[in-house]
Parts: structure tokens; C-alpha cells; sequence
């Protein structure tokens, strides 16, 4: 309710309904946190945890990255409200977590790559803010952004490649979602040079462009990969 109230306050007053996605951050957080004291794991053991947790890193980094424009808090409170939409048409039940889970590298892997897919979805929604308003502040925040969610993508890949050794013994495995992971990385990895490459220098509507396109390649690596293409170590 709390989020919802916020998409609907950032129409009128968009600074003040960062603090308001801010309380219902609070909240879900401390919601999350019930869950994970009931099961005595990190609270990721099922399709509503997952989605429930990439709704609170969305409204995570909105709070934290917020500009007072509807053009930035629309989208990404928007973004919020349908992962957690889609995190109530699953059952609420707890579940505890299976052997594979139980290793320290699991809740350090996986909220470093829920905050990195919050931090592209930010970096994405900035481009489509500089589409509309063409403010150099934009390019900036996109690519800062994408550089931190770059960042955290890597240190979520080396923490990913351990628990896999300990997992399923290898560091990497053919599987899809791996597979796009690698994609990602590269992804995002070529755009955080693309500034300090000169031909490009004269063409900065390629940067939001290619951001865009990397929240798509987003939405594959994380729903797509286990919906989408049939039987993977990584479904949820």
C-alpha cells in the first residue's frame, strides 16, 4: 500500500513520496526480516521470496538514487509495485532451504545481484528521463549507476562461482541463467568504456539506448531463464 501511495503521490509531489517509499521499504524490509527469523536462512527459498526481493531492491535503490522527477520515480516505483505484484500470485508459505543453500556464499550472492538488477533498472529509467527531458544530469546518473551495478555484478559472479565449486563442484556450469549472467557481464561491462571512447563521444543517445537494451537483457537473465528455457540449476 505504501508503495502504491507513493506512485500516486510522485504525480503531484515527487519528493515527498520518496519518503513515503521510504517507510514502505522499511516495512517490506522488516517483513523480509520475520521471514528469514521464522526459517533461521536468508529469506529467498521460493518464486514469492524471489520476486518479493527484487521488488524491495528496486524500492532500495529508488530511495537511494531518487530525483525529484516523475520521469525517474514513476518508472521505477512502477517497476516496484509489479515485482511485488507478482510476488503475491504466489503462495505466502515459508519454506526452509535445501542442503545447496546453506553456505554463506548464498545470501551474499544473491542480494548482490538483486541490487545490481535494481541499479541497471535505475540506470535504464534515467536514459528514458534524458529521452524526454535531454538534461546532461542524466547521462551522468546512467552512467554512474551502471558502473555500480557493474560493480556489484562482478562481486556477485565470484561469490556465485564459489558456492557453485561447493554446490555442484564447478565454477561454471552451461546452464542458462550462468549463460546470461556472462551476457550481462559483458553487457555492461562494454558500456561503462563506452564514454571514454571517442567516436562515440558526438552520439549520446547510444548510452540510454543501450542501457534499455540491457534492462531487457536484465528481465531475460532473471525471468526468462527460468520460465522461459525449460530445466535450469538456477530456476526458482
Amino acid at each position: 500500500m505504501l508503495y502504491a501511495v507513493a506512485w500516486l503521490a510522485a504525480w503531484i509531489t515527487p519528493r515527498r513520496a520518496r519518503w513515503i517509499a521510504a517507510a514502505g521499504a522499511l516495512a517490506h524490509l522488516l517483513a523480509m526480516f520475520g521471514r528469514g527469523w521464522a526459517i533461521g536462512f536468508f529469506p529467498l527459498t521460493n518464486r514469492m521470496e524471489s520476486f518479493s526481493t527484487a521488488a524491495l531492491a528496486l524500492a532500495l535503490v529508488a530511495v537511494a538514487t531518487w530525483r525529484p522527477s516523475p520521469w525517474f520515480a514513476l518508472p521505477m516505483l512502477a517497476l516496484t509495485l509489479a515485482a511485488l505484484g507478482a510476488a503475491l500470485r504466489f503462495p505466502l508459505d515459508l519454506a526452509f532451504p535445501p542442503p545447496l543453500m546453506r553456505t554463506v556464499w548464498y545470501p551474499i550472492h544473491v542480494p548482490l545481484a538483486f541490487l545490481a538488477y535494481a541499479l541497471w533498472a535505475a540506470a535504464a529509467t534515467a536514459g528514458l528521463a534524458w529521452s524526454v527531458r535531454r538534461e546532461p544530469d542524466w547521462l551522468r546518473c546512467l552512467d554512474r549507476w551502471a558502473l555500480w551495478g557493474f560493480g556489484l555484478w562482478s562481486l556477485s559472479m565470484i561469490a556465485g562461482g564459489v558456492w557453485g565449486v561447493l554446490a555442484w563442484g564447478a565454477y561454471f556450469l552451461w546452464d542458462p541463467k550462468v549463460m546470461w549472467s556472462v551476457i550481462l557481464w559483458f553487457h555492461w561491462g562494454a558500456f561503462v568504456h563506452l564514454r571514454w571512447t571517442p567516436s562515440l563521444i558526438g552520439r549520446p543517445w547510444l548510452r540510454p539506448a543501450l542501457a534499455g537494451v540491457g534492462f531487457l537483457f536484465v528481465l531475460v537473465a532473471y525471468v526468462g531463464t527460468s520460465f522461459l528455457f525449460g530445466r535450469s540449476s538456477h530456476a526458482f
